[in-house]
């Protein structure tokens, strides 16, 4: 089973310029495979990595807040005494 390379209708027979085309597909198949492993991939990886690292710091900061909220709450309402918040409609339409 032989190769047969057309190029714009031509069939190309010389053995030579048959090999410096298989060979120019491999290294242009080699450079595409780099560039997807060695570029792509780790860009993927680092946004992949900021993006659990940014969930775990709002996590974070989420459970601080929760956290300095009740303990303010318990410091105030032991310096000051027992505070209350209550939210109530202004426009009371009857």
């Amino acid at each position: 089973m032989t190769t047969h390379v057309v190029i714009n209708g031509k069939e190309i027979t010389n053995p030579a310029a048959k090999a410096v085309l298989a060979f120019l597909a491999i290294l242009i198949t080699a450079l595409i495979t780099a560039i997807i492993v060695f570029i792509f991939l780790p860009l993927v990886g680092i946004a992949v990595t900021l993006l659990i690292g940014l969930a775990a710091i709002f996590i974070a900061a989420v459970l601080a807040g929760i956290t300095t909220l009740v303990l303010s709450t318990a410091v105030f309402s032991w310096l000051f005494g027992p505070a209350e918040f209550r939210i109530e409609k202004i426009d009371k339409r009857k």
